[in-house]
């Protein structure tokens, strides 16, 4: 049975960003000093816990919550890193992405997805701009740049934290569909806003899709932060696809995947309500969302 532990959404709230804040260089150091890697709470409403968002950087962290942090964060990288990495070449290409056969619908969902966006009044007007580069951020094999990028753009780049997924990437996806991209071994956390200015010209849409589940939330913070600032001025668009809880599980509950249970990983399975705070105090509104069966898909811009 997996295994699951909870944490207090008050105390993840009040290592949040606030965006508003006065000081931003501040707010910066405060997230790169901070990890939200808790300790074991008992299941609480999430619309109990809430801090305001004007409020959130006003709250001090428990110093006993910011010792389990710097404690854990650490082994819940190394880890999922050490997860990903025994998985190259061990089973099929997509099964390994997504955990089962899907990979093929999930693909025609995410391309009605982003047919949709780019249809929509938010990118429209500027559709050919917004199909000239795309960003598959924590790519695996290739699986949404091959199913769903390439299909609407002319270039795409491939950022993987897992070195031998990167390399298998470029035989997935086959020599002709390579030659239209880039590939970039890195973790998103590691990304910095020099990396991003590297890149060349802002991308019109980046798609993140089953990757800030292995990040704890500070980092998805942080990293989206730093990601935002590669999108084009005022049309690109990151699309973030996650896990939402389903089945017998609680909508208003998070859950978190053990390595002592049957995934053998650090797992985040979000709400839409905390998927929408960490959105919030990363500086990026929510254009359009669609809620599947097992998961959220979201359209996000500055």
């Amino acid at each position: 049975m997996t295994q699951y532990m909870a944490f207090d959404i008050y105390l993840y709230s009040s290592l949040a960003v606030n965006r508003l804040s006065q000081n931003p260089a501040a707010d910066w150091n405060f997230v790169k000093a901070n990890c939200a890697v808790g300790k074991k709470f008992h299941h609480y409403p999430i619309e109990q816990h809430f801090v305001p968002l004007a409020a959130a950087s006003e709250q001090q962290p428990n110093q006993e919550l910011l010792t389990a942090q710097s404690k854990n964060k650490a082994d819940f990288y190394q880890t999922n890193a050490s997860y990903w990495e025994a998985g190259v070449g061990t089973t099929n290409n997509d099964e390994a992405m997504i955990g089962d056969g899907n990979g093929e619908e999930d693909g025609r969902e995410g391309l009605e997805f982003l047919d949709k966006l780019l249809a929509s009044s938010c990118v429209a007007s500027t559709n050919k701009t917004n199909t000239d580069r795309a960003v598959d951020l924590g790519a695996g094999v290739g699986r949404v740049t091959k199913l769903v990028l390439l299909k609407r753009h002319r270039e795409v780049r491939l950022v993987e934290a897992d070195a031998g997924w990167s390399k298998r990437s470029k035989a997935y996806l086959g020599r002709k569909r390579a030659s239209r991209c880039s590939f970039v071994h890195q973790r998103l956390d590691d990304l910095t806003l020099e990396d991003i200015r590297n890149w060349g010209p802002p991308a019109g849409v980046m798609w993140i899709q089953w990757t800030l589940q292995y990040m704890i939330d500070v980092d998805v913070v942080s990293s989206l932060i730093v990601l935002a600032t590669g999108l084009r001025p005022k049309t690109g668009v990151l699309v973030v696809k996650e896990n939402r809880p389903y089945g017998t599980a609680r909508e208003d509950r998070f859950q978190m995947d053990m390595p002592g249970g049957e995934n053998e990983r650090y797992d985040i399975t979000r709400t839409d309500a905390h998927h929408r705070l960490l959105f919030h105090n990363a500086g990026l509104r929510v254009v359009l969302a669609e809620k599947g069966a097992e998961t959220h898909t979201y359209a996000l811009m500055i």
